[in-house]
């Protein structure tokens, strides 16, 4: 395995493996710089797929498995060599990387707490709202009740202002459970949306037990993460990784 720096949180769950990638460790130029993981944003492919290789030398299998993610809802189970168009896959096989890219979006990792299955999402609030992590959830072999989730990085309340399109659409699918989740912004008819929170509410309300994570924020950490919302469209992705050891 290589040296590439990659965040491990502490899950402590025994068998499961997570790994977020950072800006550090990669070949891209800026606005990309410099390990971009995303072969969709207008980076060169030769950088793209030198930061992939050294992402999966840096894992176990020299290989992982990827999304072509369209902010839906589609969960799958991974494959390897297949890169389907979904928002969520899962896995029961030992040492294969699930990925998923994102620059402000959420992504969430599910976990049996017996290690014989995990999945992972793409949780944008489209695909949030939509319900991927119920997608997900439905379509792995386990019982919500036996799940732990962990959230990654992602754009914070605090900088995450939204119209008030985006906070009907989570009102027309979860009610009144949402309403807290949405803070008036300064700007008026605009609202601060909570991602964490709202992803941990449909976690919480389809049996999932116990959720952590959530802490860390896209947009206020440049030097570590990519940020759609901080750096405008040009620029990169970091891949979050679980797999079971």
């Amino acid at each position: 395995m290589s040296s590439l720096p990659l965040w491990a949180p502490d899950t402590a769950l025994a068998g499961v493996e997570i790994r977020v990638s950072t800006r550090e460790g990669g070949v891209s130029q800026f606005p990309y710089d410099s390990l971009n993981l995303a072969d969709n944003v207008g980076d060169q492919a030769e950088f793209v797929t030198e930061n992939r290789r050294r992402l999966a030398e840096a894992l176990p299998g020299d290989a992982v498995c990827w999304l072509n993610q369209i902010h839906g809802v589609e969960a799958v189970e991974g494959k390897m060599g297949i890169v389907p168009e979904a928002d969520a896959h899962w896995t029961e096989a030992r040492n294969l990387p699930l990925a998923v890219l994102t620059a402000d979006c959420l992504p969430v990792v599910l976990m049996a707490r017996d290690a014989s299955c995990v999945g992972i999402a793409h949780a944008g609030w489209r695909g949030l709202a939509a319900g991927v992590l119920e997608s997900l959830l439905s379509a792995m072999p386990a019982e919500p009740a036996s799940m732990t989730a962990w959230l990654g990085p992602a754009i914070s309340a605090a900088a995450y202002e939204v119209g008030p399109e985006v906070k009907m659409t989570f009102e027309q699918h979860s009610g009144e459970e949402s309403g807290d989740c949405f803070q008036a912004s300064h700007s008026q008819g605009y609202w601060m949306a909570n991602l964490p929170v709202l992803a941990r509410r449909r976690l919480s309300r389809a049996g999932v037990p116990a959720i952590t994570g959530g802490g860390r924020c896209t947009h206020g950490e440049p030097e570590q993460f990519f940020s759609h919302r901080r750096d405008g469209p040009t620029t990169g992705r970091m891949a979050t990784l679980v797999w079971l050891s």
